[in-house]
């Protein structure tokens, strides 16, 4: 197919003028950039994790407790905690949601008997990290703490 004097005029400026891809060029400056940057390594035995880096599990039941007083909200999780226990479940998600000043702080209370009463209970409880509204509980016997090492004194 033969061009017209425009498209032949353009395609001579194309061949005469290099074109450079800008994106490809950024990325591989990029990839150099973070090639000679060296590795970073660990501090100390135990590195802190940002939340959403959190490997929480996928919970198994979910509870939603908007509407409920905070007394209410402690009622139905403490039931369905032991619904789930006797089922053979171990991970709950509780939605609880932001908290309201008329109906008490849900979340609050929650915690709270999650740090006591069921404390016994209880594994693990966490915020979840993309939703600060709800959390995630894994149900069974807490872990026992590390044993403290003896510091060793000196001997009279």
């Amino acid at each position: 197919m033969a061009l017209n004097q425009e498209e032949e005029f353009q395609l001579a400026w194309i061949n005469n003028h290099h074109m450079e891809d800008k994106d490809a060029q950024m990325q591989k400056a990029a990839e150099a950039e973070a090639a000679a940057r060296p590795a970073r390594a660990p501090r100390g035995r135990k590195m802190r994790r940002s939340p959403s880096a959190w490997e929480l599990p996928v919970p198994e039941d979910e509870i939603d407790l908007h509407g409920m007083t905070s007394d209410e909200a402690a009622e139905a999780v403490e039931r369905r905690i032991d619904d789930l226990m006797i089922a053979g479940l171990k991970v709950l998600r509780v939605i609880h949601g932001g908290g309201n000043p008329s109906y008490g702080n849900v979340k609050r209370i929650i915690d709270r008997k999650v740090r006591s009463e069921w404390s016994n209970r209880i594994q693990l409880y966490k915020v979840e990290p993309d939703n600060a509204g709800s959390s995630i509980m894994i149900l069974g016997k807490p872990r026992p703490a590390p044993a403290k090492r003896a510091s060793k004194l000196p001997k009279k």
